[in-house]
């Protein structure tokens, strides 16, 4: 009897993974395709949706050419995909524009009458109701010919299936929770979109069959027609599942282009998170989210070991390893901020950026790559407090996944920056990927539901605090908590308040 394999996509700011794992949860090969990202104006993020899509067919025959196995060996399909996205399709299946993703923080002046209309704050211009009000305002023959207005999961699985669903995690107008949908209908209401509901796709669940791959996508995939496609989500609960930390109360960090602590919940609290998220009919993920994470640590690497990147390649990365292995907890005194693209409140504020502090002539570069690394520490050590005084538990380890996982350095700097126990998952790049293939395990009936999960995902390395560093780490976390607030009207002087 042939193997069989379940079909996995984790799609990135910048890159889809086509992952093909076996009924046992082993991965046999992946297959990686970028996609640009275009940036018409300062502030702006958009993606062409047909781009996405040709990315999953080259992903598709790419791994199954490296596979060399048959088409019909493919059990289910499923999508992890960035959440917010806002693609508007008319009634005849055409793009009408450029997606506008989660990134994009354009409205800015949307964002400020939304808050002010709704009584309390909604979000920034990068949030996703803001950018609904941009696109109805400025572009309205788009907004009226927009029969549909998808993020990216749903746009996919619409290409694949031609079924329309999407997925609770990018659902921001249905809930299961009439506590939430109440928040719902008021920021809706608020932003003036009540009469353009019916633009918005209803859930199905992550697990539910969504439909199966018509003619024309089998042919466009390399694939055969009738594969069920599974309803999948936003990439933060594809992340959750696949640390296997979907229980109540369970908490991870994800160290990708961007990075969080999620803490998965049975209802919101006031005050708690900065974001939320829907995960299924009973759980919400509350989240704690960096909007620079690993892209922070990418840049410094472009800044500080260009020659050496360009001579390495994907070896720059244990080279670089070494070289900040060989300097001390601390950066001899010196604190960076990661914030080069501003970050969400309370950390800081979109007008805030990246800043070097107590540089002196005995620093080098080692020191400002590392002063990066540890100011990614720093911030999850705030979340993690904040999550600890809020909730009464004391964590004393937590699984981190993403690509920042795969350093040992960075691990053992984050086990003695919050004094924690880091339990790394095997193949913790490929956790997106995971959660997918975890979905479409319990839509087939081959896992009973999402506890199952936890006990299947195999720790492949555990970092343990070195208590000798507590002290520096624990003078220097509070230097940059006060960073922001002792900056913060320089920011609004130099960039204005935004």
């Amino acid at each position: 009897m042939q193997e069989e394999y379940i079909l996995a996509y984790d799609f990135g700011t910048t890159a889809v993974k086509a992952v093909l794992v076996n009924l046992k949860g082993q991965v046999l090969c992946s297959f990686t395709r970028d996609y640009p990202l275009i940036q018409l104006h300062p502030g702006w993020a958009e993606q062409d949706p047909e781009v996405l899509w040709q990315a999953v067919c080259t992903s598709t025959k790419g791994v199954m050419e490296k596979s060399e196995i048959s088409a019909s060996n493919i059990k289910g399909i499923v999508f992890a995909a960035p959440w917010k996205n806002i693609i508007p399709i008319d009634k005849d299946g055409n793009i009408l524009r450029n997606s506008i993703i989660w990134m994009d923080g354009r409205a800015n002046e949307q964002a400020s009458r939304l808050n002010e209309k709704a009584g309390f704050f909604v979000g920034t211009g990068q949030e996703y109701w803001p950018r609904l009000m941009w696109v109805k305002e400025n572009e309205p023959e788009i907004w009226s010919k927009a029969e549909v207005i998808m993020g990216i999961n749903t746009f996919l699985k619409w290409k694949a299936t031609g079924e329309i669903a999407t997925d609770p995690s990018d659902d921001f107008f249905h809930a299961f929770n009439p506590r939430i949908q109440e928040y719902y209908d008021k920021v809706i209401a608020a932003a003036g979109l009540d009469a353009d509901r019916e633009k918005f796709p209803k859930a199905k669940l992550s697990t539910e069959k969504v439909g199966g791959t018509t003619e024309k996508a089998a042919l466009e995939m390399g694939l055969r027609p009738g594969i069920p496609v599974f309803g999948g989500f936003g990439d933060l609960s594809a992340i959750t599942v696949g640390t296997g930390c979907c229980r109540t109360g369970d908490v991870h960090i994800y160290f990708g282009t961007s990075s969080w602590l999620i803490s998965l919940i049975p209802e919101r609290m006031p005050d708690f998170a900065p974001l939320y998220s829907i995960f299924d009919p009973n759980h919400d993920c509350a989240i704690f989210a960096l909007q620079t994470g690993c892209f922070a640590f990418d840049w410094a690497l472009n800044q500080f070991y260009r020659a050496e990147r360009d001579i390495l390649k994907e070896e720059i990365f244990e080279y670089v390893d070494k070289q900040i292995n060989s300097i001390e907890a601390g950066s001899m005194n010196m604190v960076a901020t990661h914030w080069l693209n501003g970050e969400l409140p309370p950390l800081a504020a979109k007008n805030a950026k990246a800043v070097f502090f107590n540089v002196t002539s005995s620093h080098d570069r080692r020191h400002m790559v590392r002063a990066i690394m540890e100011s990614v520490c720093y911030t999850h050590r705030q979340y993690k407090e904040k999550y600890e005084a809020f909730t009464g538990k004391k964590l004393d380890s937590i699984r981190v996944v993403g690509g920042g996982a795969v350093s040992d350095v960075w691990m053992q700097i984050l086990a003695d920056i919050l004094q924690l126990r880091v339990c790394i998952p095997e193949n913790p790049r490929n956790t997106g990927a995971m959660g997918a293939y975890y979905c479409a395990m319990i839509g087939l009936g081959y896992l009973e539901n999402y506890d199952a999960i936890y006990d299947t995902v195999k720790i492949s390395k555990v970092f343990n605090p070195n208590k000798e560093n507590a002290e520096t780490y624990n003078k220097l976390y509070n230097i940059y908590s006060n960073l922001y607030p002792s900056l913060s009207n320089l920011y609004n002087e130099i960039n204005g308040t935004y």
